[in-house]
């Protein structure tokens, strides 16, 4: 069954220092996947590993996304008005674009996998599908 990564996630994957490393390592790893990067999360990873961890991680990331580690899904325009739609149901979490659109395309896609780090937002939320968080 497919995964959905998310930025805390992909961010984890790479930062040896991160808290959720060893966990989000072995969920990747060992996942048969195939392991699916919303395009929307792929500036906030690329700022994050730039930021934080150097020019090196970050083309790490790059080659993982070019080589087919990841599969990267679009967020269709005409789910647009859907990630708003979640943004407003859910004002009190000011969730922001990125995670009601990959909420939306969960949703979309029927992906009930979410490799998460953040489970304050995503655990709160009620989505027309059910949401197992990992790791």
């Amino acid at each position: 069954m497919a995964l959905l990564l998310d930025t805390g996630a992909l961010y984890a994957y790479y930062d040896r220092d991160d808290d959720w490393y060893a966990r989000v390592r072995v969920l990747v790893e060992e996942d048969p996947g195939p392991l699916i990067v919303p395009a929307v999360v792929i500036p906030e990873v690329d700022h994050l590993l730039g930021e934080r961890l150097g020019r090196k991680a970050r083309h790490t990331f790059y080659r993982g996304l070019t080589e087919g580690s990841y599969f990267v899904a679009d967020l269709p325009k005409d789910l647009l008005p859907r990630a708003v739609e979640i943004e407003r149901q859910y004002a009190d979490l000011d969730l922001g674009f990125v995670d009601a659109a990959v909420l939306a395309l969960a949703e979309h896609l029927d992906l009930g996998r979410l490799a998460t780090t953040d489970r304050r937002d995503f655990s709160a939320v009620e989505i027309t599908i059910s949401l197992e968080l990992l790791p």
